[in-house]
């Protein structure tokens, strides 16, 4: 009894233990220690969008002081719902594509019974002459909502669509709809007059409103600026500046401005910076809300709908299977960001062609993410993250300050004119290309990791495909889509082609120094950047002297070698084989792996080093020159 008690009283004592809160300087204390020193500065990043992301983040002081927001309430930067997806979880869009109406009919009846929820066509099925009729044969419309982005074919299919409804009896509902300002951007012509273009455009707006009083026909396709490169500042700005543009246009044509805002869907890409992507959604509903009051309209009219696609720009022709991880990152992304479109590109979508397979897996993601990650079940996830708050909190007044730059410089018509959104875009594009040939941004099994046994085929996605005619074209400078990868890949096609050409693959040696333990981290970094230009590498046993690394050169004949070791061997070795090999074999290009110091990259260098292979250089750069003295065209 007494140690019963005494027990009892021990755990009570333990319970009313208090523990001192750390502050952020012990914190940093504590980090800086960790870091040997290194001010925790040396952590802080900056993105694309020119914030700068900390290692930590804690409760502020502005962000305890903000009016509490609430899932469903005004401004919806945490949902257009007060349950989430608890009782209306995102609806599955999965094009798919059949080359008869017949089979894509079929493919679709069958795709339902596997977690498909709404019927998604690309437009290029109903522009070749497939008859809508056919397409939807025994698909409920009563029950299954559409989604088609029908690039520029809007006008021209509106009678398939009232004909499919009349035949069911039936009120169409989704999202049929197009986004011309994008269209014209990807084809590179305007209108040359613009006002008669959408006066046109808004009565077949209206016209499909007797089809389907819900239907959303009029899309801010955000995706395309994504594509084409942007930062997730300019792809808000652009869209908020897009969809205004056309609730001017409606004003023009007598509609409510409430008549516009509710048709209404934002299509955004989401990419693999996943706190990015949720932020981006989270501030885009909040801005978008906010312009119900610079409008003097009900906040309920402006609930962003989102639809929200897998990214274009992160996906990869090699490795494919990465491209699973990558669309399955990014779809879990733009769930906790609150959508209610969500389609995920099958892993092969990069190269135009899919499969049975790689749409399966498309498809199961949405199933995986909805019943084994509980996503539905709670409400706002990313709610009351500090950082995810104050990520959004940044990017929405970045947003909000690139809009109404854009509204001051007289709206995105006017900037697309002067090609000032483009070359806005071209510049963001290239940063992130910079990044990828230095290898600052690691895009894996293409620039980092590649798998030298994976082979592609030649890749027969077209262009970014519109189909909107433009009567009296005025020509503007289209915007460029191009997935990130695609300059180390078009270096790969053409080690892959000189291979099928020549029966052997473009191959350089590498003069291993010493032992494993020296020249293994550098071997293995040279071995992999040649990868991944689709380049071979044939390695020495490590040379103990100059005469085992003749014989080895001897026996190889290869045009370009690779001196690798540690700093060590380069000072006592290295400038002795070098001289050597110049002087048996003056043909031969010699490169160095690893930086050095200046002094020793001096005595490399008059030995007969052309260049330093290293971490720091442009990978690109350097790929290239080897192919060329490889003579690969």
């Amino acid at each position: 009894m007494r140690i019963r008690k005494r027990l009892q009283m021990e755990l009570k004592d333990v319970k009313n233990i208090t523990f001192p809160k750390p502050s952020f300087e012990d914190w940093k204390e504590a980090a800086e220690a960790s870091l040997k020193g290194k001010s925790v500065e040396k952590l802080k990043t900056n993105t694309y969008e020119g914030i700068a992301l900390y290692p930590l983040y804690t409760e502020k002081a502005e962000l305890s002081e903000k009016v509490a927001e609430l899932p469903g309430f005004f401004p919806f930067t945490r949902g257009t719902s007060p349950t989430g997806y608890h009782d209306k979880p995102w609806l599955v869009v999965q094009p798919v594509s059949g080359i008869t109406a017949e089979e894509a009919n079929e493919k679709m009846r069958a795709a339902f019974k596997r977690g498909q929820n709404v019927v998604a066509y690309p437009a290029r099925l109903l522009s070749e002459g497939a008859r809508a009729d056919t397409l939807f044969k025994e698909i409920p419309l009563k029950e299954i909502p559409i989604f088609i982005e029908l690039k520029g074919k809007q006008k021209e299919l509106f009678p398939q669509f009232k004909a499919v409804a009349e035949a069911q009896n039936t009120q169409l509902t989704g999202v049929i709809a197009e986004d011309p300002i994008a269209e014209w951007l990807i084809c590179g012509q305007l209108p040359e007059d613009t006002d008669n273009y959408f006066a046109d455009w808004l009565k077949t707006i209206q016209d499909y409103q007797k089809v389907g009083s819900d239907l959303k026909t009029v899309l801010i396709n955000t995706a395309v600026y994504h594509n084409g490169g942007a930062n997730a500042v300019q792809e808000i700005a652009y869209g908020l500046s897009a969809a205004v543009q056309y609730l001017l246009e409606g004003q023009k044509q007598g509609l409510s401005i409430a008549a516009v805002s509710e048709k209404i869907v934002f299509s955004f890409a989401v990419d693999s910076n996943y706190f990015m992507s949720i932020a981006k959604l989270r501030a885009a509903r909040r801005l978008w809300a906010g312009l119900a009051e610079a409008y003097d309209t009900a906040s309920d009219h402006f609930k962003m709908t989102i639809h929200a696609v897998t990214s274009e720009l992160t996906e990869t022709l090699y490795d494919q299977h990465v491209n699973i991880l990558r669309t399955t990152n990014q779809a879990f992304a733009a769930a906790i960001g609150g959508i209610q479109y969500l389609q995920i590109h099958p892993f092969t979508h990069a190269t135009g062609e899919t499969d049975e397979f790689s749409e399966r897996i498309a498809r199961n993601t949405h199933l995986i993410l909805k019943e084994e990650t509980n996503i539905t079940t709670v409400v706002d996830p990313a709610g009351g993250s500090w950082y995810v708050e104050q990520l959004t909190d940044e990017l929405a007044e970045k947003a909000w300050a690139k809009f109404l730059e854009i509204d001051a410089a007289g709206g995105i018509l006017e900037l697309i004119k002067q090609g000032t959104l483009q070359k806005e875009i071209a510049e963001v594009y290239q940063g992130r290309v910079q990044n990828a040939a230095f290898r600052k941004e690691s895009i894996i099994g293409t620039n980092v990791y590649p798998n030298p046994a994976d082979r592609i085929k030649t890749t027969t996605k077209d262009k970014h495909v519109s189909y909107m005619k433009v009567a009296k074209p005025v020509g503007i400078t289209p915007l460029e889509l191009e997935r990130v990868s695609s300059q180390f890949e078009q270096i790969r096609l053409r080690s892959e082609k000189f291979k099928g050409i020549s029966g052997t693959a473009p191959t350089i040696g590498l003069i291993n120094l010493i032992n494993l333990k020296s020249y293994k981290p550098r071997a293995d970094f040279v071995q992999s950047l040649a990868a991944a230009g689709g380049i071979e590498t044939i390695g020495s046993k490590g040379c103990q002297t100059v005469e085992e690394a003749i014989d080895y050169v001897a026996a190889t004949k290869l045009p370009i070698y690779c001196l690798c070791g540690s700093d060590g061997d380069y000072s006592e070795l290295a400038p002795v084989i070098i001289k050597e090999i110049k002087k048996q074999f003056p043909e031969i290009t010699i490169y160095s792996a690893g930086k050095q110091e200046e002094e020793l990259e001096i005595t490399l260098r008059e030995a007969g080093v052309k260049d330093f292979i290293h971490v720091k250089m442009n990978a690109i750069s350097i790929l290239l020159e080897l192919l060329q003295k490889l003579g690969v065209n």
